[in-house]
């Protein structure tokens, strides 16, 4: 069977489960990771045959995609900041808003101009801790979660893009100090209240680890608060905490941060919602 006529036999499979723009493009990338054929050479093989190793690849990948496994778990991999990572469904799923996170906190860094200590707490693929180190050489970096099997795939994204970070495995729920001090904390936390599951995408609440994802409806901040008590006693002098955040949830961690002792700053993500938070103790 050739590259053509398998790709139209997935796309019959898939027409009623995806749009076709999607589709085409889904299948595109299959292609490319079964063949290592981009766009344009699909097109200069498409009538070229498949081995039955790479056929069962595909039509292994549509089944999957059929049960709506995201992508990125199928091919392993996703991109983030130019840089492509390593994945499984130990791990998230890296997202655009989380970028503008990594730029926030980059432009900051910059600005201050000397070596700093950052930690990135719930590194999960090591995706901010990762692209903090490699836009910030001279910075030390560990990247803390509490699931080993993300650690590993973090470590293994830090060899892939040879970068130096220090790996801490721990639940900060648990815990009463942090294994050092620091000029930056950031954390893209658990956030997602678990009332809200059923209406999220099936992609996400079936594939994506819910100990990254959600926390209970009771005490949906905790996080924020678990860090923010942390901060104050091991962020260093003028230190900053800097948080991912659910877009409704902005102004009662501003509220929760101005009771614990410090100013917060809310900036809105690319689709103008509150996604970002930065806080730093209030002078005494």
């Amino acid at each position: 069977m050739s590259l053509h006529e398998i790709k139209q036999s997935l796309k019959l499979q898939l027409a009623e489960k995806l749009d076709a723009v999607e589709l085409n493009s889904l299948l595109s990338l299959l292609m490319e990771h079964v063949t290592g054929w981009n766009q344009v050479q699909q097109v200069l093989h498409k009538n070229d045959p498949l081995t039955e190793s790479q056929l069962d690849q595909l039509k292994n990948a549509a089944k999957e995609l059929a049960a709506d496994k995201p992508i990125q778990y199928i091919l392993g991999k996703a991109w983030f900041m130019g840089k492509e990572y390593f994945v499984n469904e130990n791990v998230l799923i890296p997202r655009p808003e989380t970028e503008e996170l990594v730029d926030w906190i980059s432009e900051y860094a910059h600005i201050i101009n000397k070596p700093l200590q950052l930690l990135d707490i719930g590194t999960g693929s090591g995706c901010i801790a990762i692209s903090l180190k490699l836009e910030l050489p001279n910075c030390s970096i560990t990247g803390l979660d509490v699931s080993s099997p993300a650690l590993e795939v973090a470590k293994k994204n830090a060899t892939h893009l040879n970068a130096a970070i220090e790996w801490v495995e721990q639940d900060i729920l648990m815990s009463a100090s942090l294994p050092a001090s620091y000029d930056i904390i950031v954390s893209n936390p658990p956030y997602i209240p678990f009332n809200e599951k059923a209406n999220m995408q099936v992609q996400v609440k079936n594939f994506e680890p819910a100990i990254a994802l959600f926390v209970t409806n009771e005490d949906p901040l905790i996080f924020y608060r678990i860090i923010a008590r942390l901060g104050k006693q091991y962020l260093n002098p003028n230190g900053q905490l800097f948080f991912e955040m659910h877009y409704d949830q902005g102004k009662a961690i501003v509220a929760l941060f101005d009771e614990m002792g410090y100013h917060a700053e809310l900036l809105q993500d690319m689709f103008g919602k509150d996604r970002m938070i930065r806080a730093s103790l209030k002078p005494r």
